[in-house]
């Protein structure tokens, strides 16, 4: 075992809880174990049973139904580095079964807002790295012989902008299952019983966007069709999208944030369709928290980011094997 890329992982850890510890936000242990769940598109819950008292519980996808609970109670802001699990997801280079993801959240801020946090997190992190290393402090990031800026500002690109420069389409245009089968059409893609707009909006973004974004500085892409951000604000001007970023640094998606939706009835609304969804094409339902709605509908105006830990450290090791900086990856528990 490579120990060096593992201390990588701790040492990304340590400096990311002193940034927020720092910065006065309340660091908060989640649960592992939730009776209901965010129900929420392309994300399916791990399921585990007590025994004991005959009752289902679901692993978390992600840290944000807890911490939103707390938000909505006054707690301001916060933060938690927690384990989560993902579903009808396929372990590989960049994914585990269970990995780490930062969340954090801000009062009376949007996701603009958060994507400043993140440039000065990233870069403090990657300097506090440099100095455990004993290396001299530099913004430039050699990450698979490629040269990253970290310094600021990082690359800002609307999805629109993406979708319209290398792929030659008006994504606005194209918010429908109809509108989106019709453009994949004539470009090519197979379509034959496709029946809903996300497999083809992926397989677009993937294959004429994704490999295309720059990588010699990280990259903000903003403002998500709505279907796919259930629990976002909407853009004000921009109808059909909302207030969600991604971000990617060596190609890489390391994180995803959001100005937080605070409408419990929209919210019901999201759930209910993503469980007739779920129910009409036989996919895995869980029942999703009221608890969540009803605390989503206290929220003040905040903001909030989940950030892949593993995949972070894996820039900071020079590393394409998420295993790398996992001491016991969950291949290890299903080799022949």
């Amino acid at each position: 075992m490579n120990f060096q890329t593992q201390f990588i992982k701790e040492w990304t850890v340590q400096a990311l809880r002193n940034y927020f510890i720092d910065n006065n936000f309340h660091e908060v242990e989640t649960p592992t174990l939730l009776a209901k769940i965010p129900i929420e598109p392309n994300l399916y819950a791990l399921k585990t049973h007590w025994s004991q008292k005959d009752f289902d519980f679901y692993l978390p996808t992600s840290p944000e139904s807890s911490l939103k609970k707390l938000i909505s109670q006054g707690i301001g802001n916060c933060f938690a580095i927690s384990k989560v699990f993902r579903d009808l997801e396929d372990i590989g280079p960049t994914h585990n079964l269970e990995f780490a993801m930062l969340e954090w959240y801000e009062m009376d801020k949007n996701y603009r807002n958060i994507a400043e946090t993140t440039q000065k997190l990233v870069l403090e992190i990657y300097h506090s790295i440099l100095k455990k290393q004993n290396k001299s402090i530099t913004n430039l990031l050699t990450y698979q012989n490629q040269t990253i800026n970290l310094s600021t500002p990082w690359y800002f690109f609307t999805l629109q902008e993406l979708f319209q420069k290398f792929a030659n389409i008006d994504l606005s245009k194209n918010l429908t299952t109809n509108e989106i089968i019709a453009t994949a059409k004539s470009k090519g893609y197979n379509t034959d019983g496709i029946t809903t707009w996300e497999p083809l909006y992926t397989q677009i973004f993937i294959n004429e966007i994704e490999s295309k974004l720059p990588q010699d500085k990280p990259v903000f892409i903003l403002d998500y069709p709505t279907q796919l951000s259930p629990l976002c604000l909407p853009c004000p001007n921009n109808p059909g999208f909302s207030q969600r970023f991604e971000f990617y640094i060596g190609g890489m998606e390391i994180g995803n944030a959001y100005s937080e939706l605070n409408d419990s009835k929209i919210l019901t609304d999201n759930f209910e369709t993503e469980t007739k969804f779920r129910r009409d094409n036989n996919l895995p339902i869980h029942p999703y928290d009221q608890e969540f709605i009803d605390a989503c509908g206290q929220l003040p105006t905040c903001a909030g980011i989940g950030l892949g830990v593993d995949r972070l450290a894996m820039l900071f090791a020079d590393t394409t094997q998420i295993e790398d900086v996992i001491y016991f990856p969950t291949s290890k528990f299903i080799e022949n």
